[in-house]
Formats: C-alpha cells, structure tokens, sequence
C-alpha cells in the first residue's frame, strides 16, 4: 500500500506526536518497571517550545520524500526521526539498530540518541495504535476484571491486540537494550547503560451503544473516539450532520478540513460505508466536523464497522 502523506497536515502531526497524551501509564503495573514516558522527561517543554515556534514543513516534507513511509506506523516514526535529528536538545546516534546473535536479528532498537541535558544516552521505542473496546476477549484472561483486561481492545483488522502489543513492547523491544547481545551492539556505539523511553501514542475507541471502562493503566487523558456498526448508523443522528471519511494518512492529528472538501451528510455517509463494508469488511474511520465560516473542525472521530465486526 502506497502511504500519501497529507501536506498540509504534517506539521499538526509531528506538534500531535509529540504532544498527544499516551495511551498508557509507565510506572502504573508492574511490566513497565525502570521504563518511563518520554512526556515526563525534562526536555518536553523546551522540545514543545521548539516544534511550536519553528516552521518545520519544507525539511519534514524532504524526509519524508526520502523515507517513503509505506505505513502508518513507519510515518509516525518518521515524524521522532525528524524530532531527534533536529531539535537541539538531543543528539541522534542511531536508528533501527538491529539487534544481532550470530547470524540472527533479535530484534530492533528504534532509537539512541543521547539527551543534553540529563547527559545520558537514551533507548526509545514508538508506537501509533488504534484499539476498538469490545465486551468479550478472545483471550481466556481471568486474571482482570473482563472490561479492564488489555485483551477486550482489538485493531480494526483484528491481527492486533493491546495487550499483545504492550506485552511485546515491555517484554522484548525495550528489553533489547539490556540483553548481552544489546549491550554489545550499544558499547560498539559508545552507549553505556541508556535509559528506556517509550512512547506510545493513538487512539481507543469506545462502543457508543453501551458503557465502557478505559483499559488497565490508560492515561487519563487518552486520545479517545467510539465505535458503532453501519446499521446502528441512526445512534449519530443527534451529532452535527457533517462528516468526512479519514484516509489512514489522517488518523493522527485532529482533521483539519481543506476548502474544496465538502462534508458528507449522514444519509450520504450511510449510503456510502454500507456499500464499502459490503465489499471490503474493514473499519473505516471517521470524522464529525463542526461546521464554521473559516475553519470548520473535528468534534470526534468514530470506527463505522460492518454488521459482522469482528468475526467478518
């Protein structure tokens, strides 16, 4: 799949990659232990300083042109990479560094860079993910409370889970850095017992037709939206009556509607996913605009399902 950035849009972008509270709290279970956020270290408020008062869309733009981003998730990398190779507060040492033993990668190390002001060098991992809440796991967990348990938070394809994603981002990637065979690759760099970092940013989204709990050790703050089933469509008839499909290259920051981009009415938005869902079965986001003279905004975002999600 081609991934189209939207020019307009990258600089709302990097300001949200930065900015957007995490989807979860280090330091809240016992799987995070000696990680913290990159929000509470000490350079965010100079780093926000930085990203708000300089233009950055012309030298982003020629990254990305370079980097070519294909996903959305090497995009959102691509948007750090950009971070910690410009902002004069850190200093970039290495990126994707794989992880080896013998012939065999363990594993990749999505970034160094070396942090002046705590004059240590850091190990970060990212991540953008999008989790719809539904009321039965597909996971046996019995060990949390069934609407709490990260299990109950699927991808829209189904192939993704939260807990299988924390698990894997707590257990193995920011473990790379603490295994002798990470220690040996980061020696070889200069990099001597880095902190870990993580930072992982997107969505949750919440089933509009009934109450929901937030998972386990969500931030408070969460980038949240709701989910429904194209035929449960009519539930949005008390939201304003404009509305915008999301291509996945505007998932991230909050919409910004462009002059010759007409909203859909809901009918319209009806008639059109129900014919999409019937042909592709894949969620498609959307978003509720509020309509304005000047600048028409995203009131929220919602996943429209087919009937079937998620046994399609």
């Amino acid at each position: 799949m081609q991934f189209n950035h939207v020019e307009q849009a990258i600089q709302a972008d990097l300001l949200w990659a930065a900015s957007s509270p995490d989807l979860i709290q280090c330091g809240k279970q016992s799987h995070s232990e000696g990680l913290s956020s990159i929000a509470d270290a000490p350079i965010m408020g100079e780093l926000m300083q930085w990203l708000k008062n300089n233009n950055h869309q012309q030298p982003l733009t020629e990254l990305i042109s370079q980097r070519q981003p294909r996903r959305l998730g090497i995009y959102y990398e691509v948007l750090w990479q950009y971070i910690l190779e410009n902002f004069p507060g850190v200093r970039l040492v290495a990126r994707n560094l794989p992880v080896m033993d013998n012939n065999r990668t363990l594993g990749e190390l999505d970034f160094i860079y070396y942090c002046q002001q705590r004059q240590r060098f850091v190990h970060l991992e990212t991540a953008v993910k999008f989790y719809l809440g539904v009321t039965h796991s597909i996971t046996a967990d019995i060990t949390e409370q069934p609407q709490l348990s990260w299990s109950h938070w699927l991808g829209p394809g189904c192939k993704d889970r939260l807990d299988i994603k924390l698990l894997k981002m707590f257990n193995q990637q920011t473990q790379l850095s603490q295994i002798p065979q990470g220690r040996d690759t980061l020696i070889k760099l200069g990099v001597q017992e880095p902190l870990r970092e993580i930072c992982l940013k997107g969505y949750l989204f919440y089933p509009l037709s009934q109450p929901f709990q937030a998972p386990l050790c969500s931030h408070a703050n969460h980038a949240r939206g709701y989910w429904l089933k194209v035929s449960d469509m009519h539930l949005l008839e008390g939201y304003s009556d404009h509305w915008q499909i999301l291509k996945k290259e505007q998932w991230l920051s909050p919409l910004q509607l462009q002059n010759n981009q007409n909203p859909l009415t809901l009918i319209d938005l009806k008639r059109q996913l129900t014919e999409q869902l019937t042909i592709k079965p894949f969620p498609v986001m959307v978003a509720n605009i509020q309509p304005a003279i000047e600048d028409p905004y995203e009131i929220t975002r919602f996943f429209i399902t087919s009937p079937n999600w998620p046994t399609d």
